[in-house]
């Protein structure tokens, strides 16, 4: 391909991310056999060597003049999308794209967006956004700082990530957001330095690194590790802090503990000497290239969760929730040999998987018809009755989450089987993205209608309890219009839509549970189960589909066995969260439900059975969830009700540890996950651990008795080096089983399943 790279950050020299970034993306564009010229807008100032250097690099070097003085705030506040635009930039880039053609068109930052327009509709217009520019300066106003450079609103970032037929994005949250802007399809390529490990330093003692500019952000986040940092406590340990870069200014004058090192040559020459590197990043977004700057070269590495946001990060000390958080660890780190050997070993592991992933987003820059296909993408549609908009139930957010991941791959649409309310379909396109739909089915005002039967539809007695004439019809007039390369159904109830015609090519059912393992559950605890069926009808009803979705390890392993070649394990999975913190005392033990039997009976059980046993040690029980209902009338000391929450995220980081005491039910339960996820300490029943495997003790405490229940709890309350323990492994088991790698997998499975027999029909408009 012939490429031109419009950009106003120049390739050379590579001392800031930015340049890195594109720099890295040019050579690799280059080392697949393609042609590259690089039009550099000289907004930023750069010198004759640079200049050289960049003509070295490229196959062509375009200088184009750009006058700052032209730049304009037209929106008061903010930046209306083309201020940066001026008409005399318009006029050079117009001229190279009538001089010459180009088969991809890269443009760097969404305030250049208008060159895309100015090229042919042949032309691949590829838009790398660096960063949400979106209320980019609120964001930086809430921190206190200082705005600089480039912010918008919303709807003028949206309008220029339209312009482009594919839209990247460094990480996947920014690629969330944008879903949301555009009707584009949006994918994630990340960045990961070539660099070579470099051996470990042969100084005396340990120095504790930190390498940025002298940027706001960077002194906001500095300022408040160093404050935190007790530098006493870190020379007594043989430890001390250096600072390199612009950002050396905040360190303040040279002291015994503290080293500014200013100005260095290459970032290569820093690492070789420091045997820590920090990130105590807070706030902004983009990628954190000092962060995977520090990993390329080998280096150990802790810091804030934004500050590997992005990364996969699986650890506690990867994702501490401040800079006070990442100062904490630092400290930890001087003191304790094998937590150092810790550190290194989870960096080394996380730099090997983020530097698979890049070299993966990567290979559809390859070809032509590879980029094409990432624009013109295979249609998913999900059948379901659950209003998963609200996330507000474990379903709900399960299959929120899912359509998140899926719409990575996808252009996913979906059927409602119930009545809309008001303000509905602007929830379900937050999760469904711009290039989703909502279509409902509302059905029978009167209620179920069990026929006509179709004469093709061959039902077994369970699927003729619970068909449903207008549903199956409104199915086949979407099958009808042939866009669907396959069809998700919602739970085994729904699987007489299996029969609706024409059918799509490749069919899948979403379990949440295998529901005779359920059914036999609820029978052992003498309960009645709102559904019946049996295994093997249940098998034989899935026998049908050509892939079923398991929710968690256990039934993914029976499926397996009994539809070889036809289960996939897509397991519910949360965005990256920061690590709680393991506070000195416990105020908050907490529970999250819906009102559900098992809910209902295993708080009632707790509250009878355990709580009593606990409550003399001053922590309160916080509930949250429709379950408060059935215990609104009850006058248990340190009980606190919050009713049902529109948002949990509040709720769980007050926690001190999290209970889940049901005991029948079967499935995951996607309360634990969420303990999990945040790194909460977490006492459970056994069926409140099902679904989970290899964690019991380091991840998650289970009892197995009213004894063991109490004793756990009353462990979890008294000491805090449990806690600390407990939280930091659940959240390295959560973020291993229940990240967004976790889900990415088989959603990109079901994706290239789809993309070999998907229809030959052109995509609904988005």
């Amino acid at each position: 391909m012939r490429c031109l790279v419009i950009s106003p950050t120049p390739t050379h020299p590579q001392d800031a991310g930015n340049r890195q970034r594109i720099h890295a993306l040019l050579r690799a564009i280059q080392g697949f056999g393609h042609r590259v010229e690089f039009a550099f807008v000289r907004r930023e100032a750069v010198d004759d060597a640079a200049v050289a250097a960049m003509e070295e690099a490229w196959e062509a070097l375009h200088l184009i003049p750009y006058d700052r003085s032209a730049e304009r705030q037209s929106l008061g506040v903010t930046h209306a999308l083309d201020d940066w635009f001026p008409p005399a930039l318009e006029e050079a880039i117009a001229a190279l794209a009538g001089a010459e053609t180009y088969d991809l068109v890269l443009v760097e930052y969404v305030f250049l967006s208008r060159a895309l327009d100015l090229f042919p509709a042949q032309t691949l217009r590829v838009l790398d956004t660096h960063d949400v520019f979106a209320d980019r300066h609120l964001r930086l106003q809430a921190l206190g700082l200082p705005i600089g450079f480039f912010h918008t609103t919303p709807e003028e970032e949206a309008r220029g990530l339209d312009r482009a037929d594919l839209v990247l994005a460094i990480q996947d949250d920014e690629r969330q957001v944008f879903e949301a802007m555009t009707r584009a399809p949006v994918v994630t390529l990340g960045f990961m330095p070539d660099a070579a490990p470099l051996p470990p330093g042969t100084h005396e003692g340990l120095r504790i690194g930190y390498f940025g500019s002298g940027n706001p952000l960077n002194g906001h986040a500095l300022t408040r590790f160093l404050e935190q940092l007790d530098i006493a406590g870190l020379r007594a340990a043989g430890a001390a802090m250096h600072v390199a870069g612009g950002a050396s200014r905040f360190a303040g004058p040279a002291r015994p503990g503290v080293v500014p090192m200013g100005g260095i040559g290459e970032p290569a020459d820093f690492y070789a000497g420091m045997d820590l590197v920090v990130n105590p990043h807070e706030g902004g977004t983009g990628l954190k290239i000092k962060t995977v700057e520090a990993l390329a070269h080998g280096r150990p590495v802790i810091g804030t969760a934004e500050a590997f946001r992005g990364l996969g990060a699986r650890a506690a000390f990867h994702a501490a929730p401040d800079a006070a958080g990442t100062a904490e660890y630092a400290r930890r780190w001087a003191r304790d040999p094998r937590f150092r050997r810790d550190v290194a070993v989870e960096s080394a592991a996380l730099a090997a998987r983020y530097a698979r992933e890049v070299r993966r987003q990567l290979a559809p820059f390859r070809s032509r018809e590879a980029l094409t296909a990432l624009i013109h993408r295979p249609a998913a549609l999900l059948v379901t009755d659950i209003p998963f908009w609200r996330e507000a139930l474990g379903n709900q957010a399960r299959i929120s989450a899912m359509l998140r991941f899926l719409r990575a791959e996808m252009d996913v649409e979906t059927l409602f089987l119930g009545d809309l309310q008001p303000g509905d379909e602007e929830r379900a396109a937050a999760v469904l993205g711009r290039r989703g739909a909502l279509i409902a089915s509302p059905g029978d005002p009167t209620g179920r209608q069990a026929s006509p039967v179709p004469p093709h539809a061959r039902l077994t007695a369970f699927e003729r309890n619970h068909f449903d004439a207008p549903h199956f019809t409104a199915l086949e007039s979407v099958l009808a219009e042939g866009r669907h390369a396959v069809v998700i159904l919602e739970y085994i109830r729904l699987s007489y839509l299996l029969h609706a015609r024409p059918a799509a090519p490749l069919r899948v059912l979403d379990t949440h549970d295998v529901m005779a393992l359920r059914v036999r559950n609820f029978e052992h605890f003498d309960r009645d189960h709102f559904l019946k069926i049996s295994m093997l009808e249940e098998l034989g009803i899935m026998n049908g589909f050509e892939q079923v979705l398991a929710i968690q390890e256990s039934e993914h392993a029976l499926l397996r066995g009994a539809l070889p070649g036809r289960s996939l394990l897509l397991p519910h999975a949360l965005p990256d969260l920061p690590c709680q913190e393991s506070a000195e005392g416990v105020r908050r033990i907490v529970f999250l439900g819906g009102d559900s039997p098992m809910n209902r009976d295993g708080l009632r059980w707790f509250l009878d059975q355990a709580w009593p046993a606990v409550a003399d040690l001053g922590a309160e029980l916080h509930v949250a969830g429709r379950v408060c209902a059935a215990f609104a009338n009850s006058r248990i000391p340190g009980l606190v009700l919050h009713g049902e929450l529109g948002n949990t995220d509040a709720f769980l980081d007050a926690a001190d540890i999290g209970i889940n005491p049901v005991f029948f039910g079967g499935g995951l339960k996607i309360k634990t996950v969420e303990y999990l996820c945040r790194g909460l300490p977490s006492v459970l029943t056994e069926e409140g651990a099902f679904g989970l495997h290899g964690g019991e003790g380091s991840a998650y405490l289970v009892a197995r008795s009213r004894a063991a229940y109490v004793a756990h709890l009353r462990a979890l309350i008294r000491d805090p080096q449990l806690r600390r323990h407990l939280g930091e492994g659940a959240f390295h088991f959560g973020r291993t089983r229940f990240g967004p790698a976790a889900a990415r997998a088989a959603c990109r499975t079901l994706a290239a399943l789809a993309e070999s027999v998907r229809p030959d029909v052109a995509p609904r408009p988005a």
